[in-house]
């Protein structure tokens, strides 16, 4: 049933799925008719919360090998495991026949994080709905706003949390330890941000470069600058058709797994429906993060964090006792960003 070309196309489907800072932690093995799925620890990356968004990665890569065998007539089942040693597997993907059907795995391809300028058109009621309608079935939760008032709020939200990663150093280190400044780079690693797919212009690019020393870094923060930064990135979350928060229900690797297949169901399907995405991971981490362990923030940063806390969920009320996983930003748009090889 499961041949080693069926495999090997498989698990390349499930190698698009989106993963936070493009490190794709996962590893694939065929052990008989299934798929083992294995977490990829020394791509995860050292500040990552719970490891929450190897986890939210995992899951989207997941949901990409189950919508790809489909289009053989194949029904596959996903069943999760507690590790304790990472020669375990978190999660093995078992095979039965079924109804050929291509459904949206055809938009694996094609889905991308999009990073240009959305239109300011809201999203229609029924679209959203739809949308929703989705991702039942999955252990996870949508919340939206089209509130162009919490857009702002969300945006400010945004560039008062972003800058931490230029101005701690941990963040600022893990930061540049993945980013990647020549083709010959990513060719390299094969994971990691190249700064054609974050949108940053060439010009800018020289002064990127400079930033990986922390003298320079601490100097240029000293004068505001990486706030700066911070706040023109987070500028785009003011226009858009919509905001969703996508939430685990509970703490936990497989509660993140779920939200990720989620996310992954969600965005093939927006994808096919003609709309632009863009994933913020920033305030759901930084949220836990004070959560859970508020000792790897300096105290200023963590007085300031804890400000988000309330706004964040004036917000997204219903979410108030569920677990952030991902924010999106979604919308219309005439341009795509270049996607993360």
């Amino acid at each position: 049933m499961l041949t080693d070309s069926l495999f090997n196309e498989l698990i390349g489907e499930a190698s698009l799925a989106p993963s936070a800072d493009n490190m794709q932690p996962w590893e694939f093995r065929k052990q008989n008719d299934t798929i083992e799925v294995y977490c990829a620890s020394s791509r995860a990356l050292p500040t990552d919360v719970m490891n929450m968004f190897v986890w939210i990665s995992i899951g989207a890569a997941i949901q990409n090998i189950i919508l790809a065998a489909s289009k053989h007539g194949l029904e596959a089942g996903v069943a999760y495991y507690s590790i304790k040693k990472n020669k375990e597997p978190v999660a093995v993907i078992t095979f039965k026949p079924g109804i050929k059907k291509k459904d949206i795995a055809d938009f694996i391809s094609s889905r991308c994080t999009n990073r240009s300028p959305f239109h300011s058109k809201p999203i229609e009621a029924e679209i959203i709905e739809k949308l929703n309608q989705f991702i039942q079935g999955f252990k996870a939760n949508i919340h939206w706003t089209t509130s162009a008032a919490d857009f702002d709020h969300i945006a400010y939200m945004d560039a008062h949390s972003s800058y931490i990663r230029l101005e701690h150093k941990p963040l600022h280190d893990e930061l540049f330890s993945i980013l990647r400044f020549t083709r010959k780079d990513m060719v390299k690693f094969r994971y990691g941000l190249t700064f054609e797919s974050l949108d940053v212009p060439k010009f800018a690019v020289s002064f990127a470069k400079l930033l990986q020393y922390w003298s320079v870094n601490q100097m240029v923060s000293n004068l505001g600058i990486g706030r700066l930064v911070a706040k023109q990135l987070s500028n785009k979350l003011r226009a858009a058709g919509g905001i969703c928060l996508i939430t685990a229900l509970e703490r936990n690797k497989i509660a993140y797994m779920e939200a990720g297949r989620a996310m992954e169901q969600f965005w093939l399907n927006a994808t096919a429906l003609g709309l632009s995405v863009q994933p913020y991971g920033v305030l759901p981490q930084y949220l836990t993060k004070i959560d859970v362990e508020p000792e790897t923030f300096l105290p200023k940063y963590v007085t300031e964090l804890k400000k988000h806390r309330e706004p964040f969920y004036s917000i997204f009320p219903d979410a108030k006792n569920e677990f952030p996983a991902i924010v999106l930003r979604v919308g219309y748009t005439d341009k795509q960003s270049a996607r993360s090889e």
